[in-house]
């Protein structure tokens, strides 16, 4: 752990600039209350500040070694107690050796150092403590912004496992449905069956080259739908029909990879499987001054016996937004008359820890 008055330049200016006050302090003291002669006050205060604020800085390693958390109550209050008598012996000491040797001669003056080492010896027992509480207090504070930094990237990695584990659901998911649709039109087909599977591979190269936790624009993700569309569209043929209407500056605003593509699967699953009539899904995107509306809706036979599913495509979509953008309500559904709708809407900046692509 670096040592706190060296770690930049602001901390180097406060630490010696703290010094340089205290000195001032012990300067006026000295000159104009003791009466004491300028050259001596100066020599007094430099040599005696210059010592103590070398000792500041030899604290923190006593500080660094001598936590609470890693010493019993008698080995920490030995610790202190020990490199306080020892750093203030020496304190005290070689400033009166050096003022000894320069001004031996003043006798005035000696008796006055004599006299004044008590008290300078409380004042040095003070500033220790000073100087020790502010260390601890550095390194609490450095403890509390590592367990921070610690626990924010701690929920960014359960974030991603939790993204990457709904990946993991969609993509098989619709592979599934796929290779269904392909496996009944070898037989009835072979010709659209093998047009399926090129539409299909250029589909799941994007899909596997997407990190689901990153963004694109609505542009690129309607592109692929529009790929998962015509995929389809080989499978029902005239029973699909599909449109877009998108607002001016819809197509540049980002989305999470992949959160539209289970949507139109319910479309076609619910939608399109079980009618005997053209089925339109229709896609539509509003902008907003924060926040933009895609909407997908599609008509549906009431007499037609619904299909039964787990729920997972809503269910993942939730929870993706949920994740990325901290909020439960950006996904809605309605049914009026023959008509499903969904209703997501996408906020323009998503949560802080998320980074767009």
């Amino acid at each position: 752990m670096i040592h706190p008055v060296f770690q930049n330049l602001r901390s180097i200016s406060v630490y010696f600039g703290t010094w340089i006050l205290l000195a001032g302090i012990h300067f006026s003291i000295l000159f104009f209350q003791f009466r004491i002669p300028l050259n001596i006050s100066l020599a007094d205060t430099l040599i005696y500040n210059s010592i103590l604020c070398m000792i500041g800085i030899a604290i923190w390693y006593v500080i660094r070694y001598s936590m609470p958390g890693n010493l019993s109550g008698f080995n920490f209050i030995f610790n202190h107690f020990t490199s306080l008598v020892l750093l203030m012996v020496f304190w005290v000491g070689a400033g009166y050796a050096f003022l000894n040797m320069l001004f031996k001669e003043i006798t005035v003056y000696m008796n006055f150092l004599g006299l004044s080492i008590p008290y300078r010896f409380v004042i040095g027992v003070l500033l220790y403590a000073f100087i020790g509480l502010g260390y601890y207090l550095i390194i609490m504070y450095r403890d509390l912004q590592d367990k921070a930094k610690a626990e924010t990237r701690l929920n960014e990695l359960l974030k991603e496992s939790e993204l990457n584990m709904l990946k993991s659901q969609i993509n098989p998911h619709f592979l599934f449905n796929s290779l269904n649709s392909i496996s009944s039109l070898t037989i009835t087909d072979p010709g659209k069956a093998q047009e399926m599977v090129v539409k299909l591979s250029e589909f799941l190269r994007y899909s596997v080259s997407s990190n689901i936790n990153t963004f694109t624009t609505l542009d690129k993700e309607m592109q692929n739908i529009q790929r998962y569309l015509e995929i389809e569209k080989i499978r029902f043929g005239e029973k699909l029909v599909f449109e877009f209407s998108m607002q001016p500056g819809c197509s540049s605003r980002l989305v999470p990879v992949m959160i539209l593509q289970p949507l139109f699967e319910n479309a076609i699953k619910h939608g399109v499987y079980e009618s005997t009539e053209p089925v339109k899904v229709l896609t539509s995107c509003k902008t907003f001054p924060s926040y933009f509306e895609i909407s997908i809706s599609n008509d549906f036979d009431p007499s037609a016996p619904a299909r039964r599913g787990s729920g997972i495509g809503l269910r993942n979509i939730r929870e993706r937004l949920r994740l990325m953008y901290r909020n439960d309500s950006l996904l809605k559904t309605s049914v009026i008359n023959n008509l499903f709708q969904v209703v997501l809407t996408i906020p323009d900046k998503p949560f802080e820890n998320n980074l767009a692509q």
